[in-house]
């Protein structure tokens, strides 16, 4: 299959370290983590990239979570594989916020550009249920 559902992670360790508790990060975490049944391991410092691959390639049980548009490099022989979330997609709520006076020159740039960029959000995406939609 060329990808599994949040709920077919149950049961498997997904290690994301370094989560901040009484973030929003965390609370979307700990929802995502209820919702599916997942155990959502935040335990010990994020010591970057590299050190994470490693340890995933040193585990037959360890996953962890990424953006599908996020650039990892690891080495062939780690044997690592990202496979897709669907059914239903994970997608993080991101909010753009900015004053209403003095604003950075190029702020109306990125906004015509995000508006006119479209939403790419999946048809089937998943959120906690405390953001707003």
């Amino acid at each position: 299959m060329p990808w599994v559902s949040p709920a077919d992670l149950g049961g498997h360790r997904i290690w994301i370290p370094g989560i901040r508790p009484s973030t929003e990060w965390a609370a979307f975490y700990q929802s995502l983590s209820e919702t599916f049944g997942l155990s959502i391991d935040a335990l010990g410092p994020n010591f970057g990239d590299e050190a994470l691959m490693d340890a995933l390639a040193d585990s037959a049980s360890l996953a962890t979570l990424v953006g599908s548009g996020d650039r990892y490099l690891w080495p062939q022989t780690h044997g690592l594989r990202r496979i897709p979330l669907h059914d239903p997609t994970p997608v993080y709520p991101h909010v753009l916020l900015f004053r209403s006076g003095d604003q950075h020159p190029v702020l109306t740039a990125l906004r015509d550009h995000l508006c006119s960029a479209g939403r790419r959000t999946p048809h089937d995406a998943w959120a906690p249920d405390w953001v707003a939609r």
